[in-house]
């Protein structure tokens, strides 16, 4: 048996043997539906849908909101963050302030002297941990290099013209006669190693 299929405005023939027919079974109101039709033996894109089909994969109990009748959690936009950091580091700063104010009062009342107050001070002093202020080392780890034509990353360096390359291919390339001086400085100056002539 031969079944029309309607998609788009495209007529096509498929039997019902066709694995897109087996996949998706019809049920009993869709094949009553087409044969009440005017399309007789026809079916429509609708009747072939994604949506229908039962997904096993997918969590039925699963609901989007974490609380009920409240929305989920919301992503934070940059300028959000860095606000909300800015203001933590402030207040950061502002406790620091008052408790070394407090220190050197009590000092101030003990009697002691101002400068042994203002060194102990400064040695107390950190500086703040934010995302801003955080400093690391260089790199203990080789630096990469990359082919001056590909980009791809360069395990050989010309000899010659001190183009770094990938392949043997890209060697061939670096020393054909098409690749004239002007070419091989032009590429040796995108890196910054260009020769500059005072």
């Amino acid at each position: 048996m031969r079944v029309g299929l309607v998609l788009a405005g495209v007529d096509s023939q498929l039997t019902l043997d066709h694995p897109l027919c087996r996949s998706y079974p019809l049920t009993a109101s869709t094949s009553q539906q087409s044969s009440s039709s005017s399309l007789a033996g026809q079916y429509t894109a609708t009747q072939f849908s994604f949506a229908s089909t039962p997904k096993p994969f997918k969590n039925p109990h699963y609901t989007r909101h974490s609380a009920p009748g409240g929305p989920g959690k919301r992503n934070k936009t940059l300028k959000q963050i860095l606000t909300l950091e800015r203001e933590r580091v402030d207040e950061e700063v502002r406790k620091r302030r008052e408790q070394r104010e407090e220190r050197r009062r009590l000092r101030q009342e003990r009697g002691e002297t101002a400068a042994e107050t203002d060194a102990e001070d400064e040695e107390r002093e950190d500086e703040v941990v934010s995302f801003v202020s955080i400093e690391a080392t260089p790199s203990l780890m080789p630096q990469k290099r990359y082919c001056d034509i590909t980009g791809l990353e360069a395990k050989y360096v010309d000899p010659r013209t001190l183009l770094r390359y990938h392949s043997p291919s890209i060697f061939e390339l670096i020393r054909s006669p098409s690749f004239q001086p002007a070419v091989v400085q032009a590429y040796l100056a995108l890196r910054g190693m260009g020769v500059v002539l005072r």
